[in-house]
């Protein structure tokens, strides 16, 4: 290489598409703007950069990460509002880090989401009560409300801590929304998160909740609902009875797991004891779980417990998992000790399964039950993958 050659400024030759990627690739808005000023040519770029991540401030596990000042923010309300003004290309994604406990923070949240009007929403929402080392200590952060841009099709809602409420969606984006994700440690959810009325949503994930009554999932509220996963969504007492039913006439697909709150521990293990949490039971059990879904294709059930599940009606099923497993339950300190037995496990499969045949059209409940295996001395499974092998 010549000296002429390595003097040369390679990256100013790059087109200007390729140095949006560039900028793009930072994680934080701000990492993207240091970036820029190394380029007066650059600065304009950034109002063509498809994500967007603002941290207004982090709570880390003893004290806020940074401070939140008034000047910043106003400089990213003005960065999105230029970019508005200018006609630039629209946000893709918007991430935005923000605590519910601040009102000047919530404030400039619900303007950046109407100015960014993008198309994939994804909200952190913290609040400081999620710092307390005492259970004692936290309170309701109250009910809030979200006010979604007509352009955002995919939502994530990720709520810190038990403080924050899932909030009321509203705006005109509710009769576009196509993707909704919950995903919160122990946030308590209720059944007023399921009546807003989403005409368009397909696909709903709800993951590390937590509920203290009974919730319904139903075709009035989600009448175009195709697929469906409750993750890990435990009890909050262990003295709570609490149901979940599925009520959807199109849905296609079904995933249900809860390894976190339902799995017990091998016997053969040393035994573990806990102290009670105010948040979660230890061991959830759902009081029942009913299903109505005509249509359904894929179901799986990894590791749920519940008392009684009634399947009423399915559709031509393709894809059935059911994992169930017996063993000892996590035990409160200075509590008897309650197990899981081989009797009820085995009891749980039967029902599930029975209420599944309609869709698997096997020849007989015999060639059903030759279908379970047992993995080991706790696990009882039961999976088929494409079209049930009627004619074996």
């Amino acid at each position: 290489m010549t000296t002429a050659e390595e003097g040369t400024d390679r990256i100013s030759e790059l087109p200007d598409d390729i140095l949006v990627k560039i900028l793009d690739l930072p994680f934080y808005y701000g990492h993207a703007m240091k970036t820029a000023s190394v380029s007066r040519r650059w600065e304009h770029l950034l109002a063509r950069l498809p994500h967007l991540c603002f941290v207004m401030s982090l709570l880390g596990c003893r004290k806020p990460w940074g401070t939140p000042s008034e000047q910043r923010l106003q400089s990213m309300a003005r960065t999105l509002r230029r970019r508005c003004r200018d006609g630039n290309q629209p946000v893709k994604t918007l991430r935005l880090f923000y605590r519910r406990d601040v009102a000047m923070e919530c404030r400039y949240a619900n303007e950046f989401i109407a100015l960014a009007n993008a198309a994939e929403l994804v909200l952190h929402v913290q609040c400081a009560a999620c710092m307390s080392p005492n259970d004692d200590d936290l309170e309701d952060a109250g009910p809030w409300s979200l006010q979604l841009p007509p352009a955002t099709l995919e939502l994530q809602v990720l709520p810190s801590w038990y403080s924050v409420r899932p909030p009321q969606i509203q705006g005109p984006g509710v009769n576009n929304l196509r993707s909704l994700t919950l995903v919160g440690p122990v946030t308590m959810l209720r059944q007023d998160f399921f009546l807003t009325r989403l005409p368009a949503l397909e696909d709903l994930h709800i993951a590390d909740c937590n509920i203290d009554a009974s919730i319904e999932i139903t075709s009035d509220a989600m009448p175009r609902l195709r697929n469906l996963r409750i993750a890990d969504v435990g009890v909050a007492t262990d003295e709570t009875k609490a149901a979940i039913n599925v009520l959807i006439d199109g849905l296609r697909t079904l995933r249900m797991s809860c390894y976190k709150w339902s799995e017990p521990d091998p016997p053969s293990e040393p035994q573990t004891f806990f102290v009670r949490s105010r948040f979660a039971a230890t061991f959830t059990t759902y009081a029942s779980f009913r299903l109505h879904t005509p249509r359904l294709q894929v179901f799986e059930w990894r590791c749920c417990d519940a008392a009684e599940v009634r399947i009423q009606s399915v559709g031509h099923l393709s894809d059935v998992t059911v994992e169930l497993a017996a063993g000892r339950k996590p035990t409160p300190y200075r509590e008897e000790t309650r197990y899981v037995t081989t009797q009820h496990r085995d009891k749980l499969m039967t029902n599930i399964l029975r209420g599944l045949m309609p869709g698997l059209h096997p020849r007989s409940w015999n060639d059903i039950r030759r279908r379970c295996m047992q993995r080991d001395d706790r696990w009882l499974c039961f999976q088929i993958t494409g079209a049930y092998p009627v004619n074996e």
